[in-house]
């Protein structure tokens, strides 16, 4: 019962159930927590006297569906390696070496040639940590049927997804510093400027289609104007609100997020990202299985509310061993 459970839950949150109707699929799972408690109104003492049984399910459900929100996202999908570990599986990447050899002329009839020397590449380890959230009284109001299923679980989910996203925006802006002055443009924005960066990148990743990757705000500046456009275009910018390709480079929104507790947003609306398409520069690995713990007994907390954690280990890296360029303009 409880791996089906578990299942239904998944279902009904990645919106694939096919045997109940999402309000039937709701029920079910109503039950099968009251068949649990045995009763459809439990207090504070069935909540105890359950919990471990209840935990173990929404922990499962959580552990398959938390990074969604991350994982459903193209610049995730297009430069984040994700990895999800067991705990004591090798937390290991390998980043090759992409050192440039230099062909020489050379007469053919002597064997003094200037050596270069090739690296192997390096290997590295991700930093995990712990990453929580408080759940107060939404199973609750789950039972109570005043929340869906998928809603309750969407709330932890997104929290989570919304600190990973941020974290990985953080450790890729980050990057910037390092590098060459050639690789970084600010000031006022100009087409001129942009492609020659895009150039500066794809001399220095030869072989690889170079993606610009912005902000829909940010990648509007690309749009130009439409009495230049073809129908095709015009339709394509009026159904995704960016261009699929400007002056022959893939352009890649970024969703934007919310500060969390903010209406202040978190990706910058005056930035480009350049970047090879053939790198994956970012590294997330999720670490062991999700936890819940109940952290108070219902008279600890001043509101009385019952309160539980959810904790998961997570670790972000941006690790370049490719030349990406940055555009930040005015």
């Amino acid at each position: 019962m409880k791996q089906d459970l578990v299942k239904l839950g998944v279902d009904l949150y990645k919106k694939r159930v096919t045997d109940y109707s999402e309000v039937k699929a709701n029920d079910v799972i109503r039950k099968a927590f009251v068949d649990i408690m045995g009763t459809d109104k439990p207090d504070a003492r069935q909540f105890r006297r359950h919990k471990v049984e209840i935990f173990e399910i929404i922990e499962e459900v959580l552990e398959q569906t938390i990074t969604d929100g991350m994982v459903a996202n193209a610049f995730f999908d297009q430069f984040v390696e994700y990895r999800d570990l067991n705990l004591g599986d090798t937390n290991e990447f390998y980043v090759e070496d992409r050192s440039m050899l230099v062909v020489a002329r050379h007469a053919g009839n002597h064997w003094d040639i200037r050596r270069q020397k090739l690296n192997i590449g390096d290997s590295f380890t991700v930093q995990t940590e712990a990453f929580a959230a408080a759940i107060y009284t939404d199973f609750k109001r789950f039972l109570a049927g005043r929340i869906d299923w998928d809603a309750f679980i969407n709330k932890v989910g997104q929290a989570f997804a919304n600190q990973l996203n941020s974290r990985v925006y953080t450790e890729f802006m980050n990057t910037m510093t390092y590098l060459p002055a050639e690789f970084k443009e600010t000031g006022t924005y100009s087409d001129a400027n942009l492609i020659e960066l895009a150039e500066h990148v794809q001399a220095a990743n030869q072989g690889s289609e170079i993606i610009i990757a912005g902000t829909r705000t940010a990648l509007s500046k690309l749009n130009g104007t439409t009495a230049l456009m073809s129908e095709g275009m015009k339709d394509q910018l009026n159904k995704s609100g960016v261009l699929e390709y400007w002056n022959g480079y893939k352009l890649l929104p970024i969703p934007q997020n919310h500060v969390a507790n903010t209406f202040n947003f978190q990706i910058a609306n005056d930035r480009f990202m350049v970047l090879p398409s053939n790198a994956k520069p970012i590294k997330v690995v999720k670490e062991g299985m999700p936890l819940i713990k109940e952290v108070s007994d219902g008279t600890t907390n001043r509101d009385m509310s019952m309160e539980y954690n959810f904790i998961s280990q997570y670790g972000v890296a941006a690790v370049f061993n490719v030349l990406y360029g940055m555009y930040q303009f005015s």
